[in-house]
């Protein structure tokens, strides 16, 4: 993917709504649509006459034949190239696909997702094809599952600090030691995609640079720790990696030596917006047992569904799936078109349908009341499986820091361009002229999103306002602290709040837009209701987040935190 590629989010950041990319909002193509509904079918159909998802949770593993009806439905290999074995769909396909999924099991979603969203997902992009001829017929067939092992017991968020390493020996191969933790699939697996820092001669330096590698199940010195015991997910493999003295062909190199980094960012973009698209699969699942359960339970001679606070939490359930679809959706929409960065949209997807999915499981299991606490009803599994959501490809916290400190990094080259202008007015002068002109454009000009239906006009207003003044804010933020602001963690995750918000409104107005010029106003009325719940509360929350920029209790919260980390105990005597 090129870096000059363009992003609806970076651009954001910069005060630029990219119109083109959001609207109209993207659809299937009319073929790929009828072949996902087969295997969507026919998944439905496996599921549930062969698929007991209680009991691969009670066991801790699926049940016999699993992994191979899976294969046998070819879910293996729905993003592998045709000539490779693989059913080629598009990124949006897949997603439909892996959302289903999802609705009938925790588990099922994160296997097929180790092995096609990341798994695979290097050899993909970066393998020679060589490397593609060799593995990835085995890997679409299902004959070979895939696993992606980038995690340590001391590298967790911080990739850069891993351990495991590969040096280069004197006949081309490979010496590779070390340790990877948690790796889904890494029990069943065969095929690795490695990460590990290598030796490398940098101007007249040695310094290790992380490169990726292709490693065999089966090499001598490659063994595999016990299964995990999970809170959730609990039929999905997960175990530790230990590599001593594994020798590696030349060619198992993935990718360029010392872009290993690059590898591992660019496959977990497809990791999280498979996290995000899974959530929403299993989101719609649970709101079908909760609009039904509400309307037959009855309690003072009456539906629960008729009662205020649950309807509350339906409607909220509701809004928030339809926001993580939007934004989903769009996203492999732009992965689609090929030529968009996404980096960015997808941390955000994985960011708020994960958060949301967590408050759906908790608010179904109390909609439910003491049936949802049992493990005779789905939705004590369920609470526990959504936990991994905001904690897998990438911490939300992590991702955060990354939204933030990316969508900030062309603003503050921008900026530092102006201050050497402004050192130099006479060398700059082009530069301070083109920054005048931007200035006063931004004062007179009553902007608003022109691809947005009438209908959405006030949301469509707040939101232009409101990329204006996140766009100011930011700007202020980086000449006020500069390089610094790196450190400023509780104000970057206010900015990628606010980010999120702005990306769902963008997406929740493109796709209401068009489903009204599909149905009229009246038949998109629900849809309509949708973006007007989610975007007043989005436009007051960014708004909130702008204002604390400011004014906060950050100090406060720095001191508290530093006191009880000194004392390491509750110290607050009644």
């Amino acid at each position: 993917m090129a870096e000059t590629a363009p992003s609806i989010m970076k651009s954001l950041f910069q005060g630029e709504i990219l119109e083109e990319l959001a609207f109209p909002y993207p659809t299937m193509d009319p073929e790929e649509a009828d072949l996902v509904r087969i295997i969507t079918d026919s998944l439905s159909r496996w599921a549930e006459d062969n698929f007991d998802a209680a009991e691969a949770d009670d066991h801790a593993r699926y049940p016999e034949g699993t992994l191979e009806s899976l294969a046998e439905l070819g879910l293996f290999g729905l993003n592998v190239p045709e000539e490779y074995g693989g059913a080629n769909l598009s990124s949006t396909a897949f997603a439909k696909i892996y959302g289903v999924l999802a609705s009938i099991d925790g588990s099922l979603p994160v296997t097929v997702g180790g092995h096609s969203s990341i798994g695979l997902k290097g050899l993909l992009l970066y393998g020679t094809e060589e490397q593609k001829r060799k593995y990835l017929p085995d890997l679409a067939s299902g004959k070979k599952l895939a696993a992606f092992a980038l995690t340590e017991p001391g590298a967790g968020s911080d990739a850069a600090s891993i351990q495991t390493r590969a040096v280069r020996q004197p006949d081309g191969s490979w010496l590779l030691n070390g340790q990877k933790q948690w790796i889904t699939n890494g029990g069943e697996a065969e095929f690795f995609t490695v990460l590990a820092k290598t030796p490398m001669e940098i101007d007249g330096e040695t310094k290790d640079k992380i490169t990726a590698f292709i490693v065999d199940w089966g090499l001598e010195g490659f063994t595999k720790g016990p299964e995990e015991h999970k809170l959730g997910i609990r039929a999905s493999s997960t175990v530790s990696l230990f590599f001593d003295n594994v020798v590696l062909s030349p060619d198992s190199m993935l990718g360029e030596q010392g872009k290993g980094f690059k590898v591992a960012m660019h496959v977990l973009n497809s990791g999280r917006l498979s996290v995000a698209t899974g959530v929403v699969g299993s989101a719609k699942a649970n709101l079908k047992e909760l609009a039904r359960y509400a309307n037959e339970r009855k309690q003072f001679d009456r539906p629960i569904a008729e009662f205020e606070l649950i309807q509350e939490k339906i409607a909220r359930i509701t809004v928030g799936t339809y926001v993580a679809e939007s934004m989903a959706y769009l996203t492999t929409g732009l992965i689609d078109r090929g030529d968009v960065d996404y980096s960015l949209e997808s941390a955000i997807c994985k960011v708020f349908a994960s958060e949301m999915g967590w408050e759906m499981a908790d608010e179904s299991v109390q909609l439910m009341g003491g049936l949802g606490y049992m493990k005779d009803y789905p939705f004590e599994r369920d609470l526990r499986d959504a936990r991994i959501n905001p904690i897998f490809e990438g911490t939300n916290e992590i991702l955060r820091l990354f939204i933030a400190l990316a969508g900030m990094r062309a603003p503050g080259e921008y900026l530092k361009q102006l201050g050497r202008a402004l050192r130099d007015p006479i060398k700059g002068f082009g530069f301070l002229a083109d920054y005048a002109i931007s200035r006063v454009r931004e004062v007179v000009t009553d902007t608003h999103l022109g691809a947005a239906h009438p209908a959405l006009r006030e949301w469509s207003d707040r939101f232009t306002r409101y990329v204006e003044r996140f766009h100011r804010s930011v700007d202020s933020a980086i000449m006020k602290f500069g390089k610094g602001v790196v450190d400023r963690q509780l104000m970057l995750q206010r900015f990628a709040d606010s980010a999120i918000d702005l990306y769902g409104m963008l997406a929740v107005l493109s796709r209401v837009t068009s489903r009204i010029h599909a149905v009229g106003e009246e038949g998109a009325k629900h849809d309509m209701d949708i973006a007007q719940i989610y975007c007043d509360g989005a436009w007051r929350r960014v708004r909130r987040n702008l204002r604390q920029i400011r004014r906060h209790q950050d100090r406060s919260v720095r001191r508290l935190a530093a006191h009880m980390s000194d004392r390491q105990m509750y110290d607050f005597p009644l």
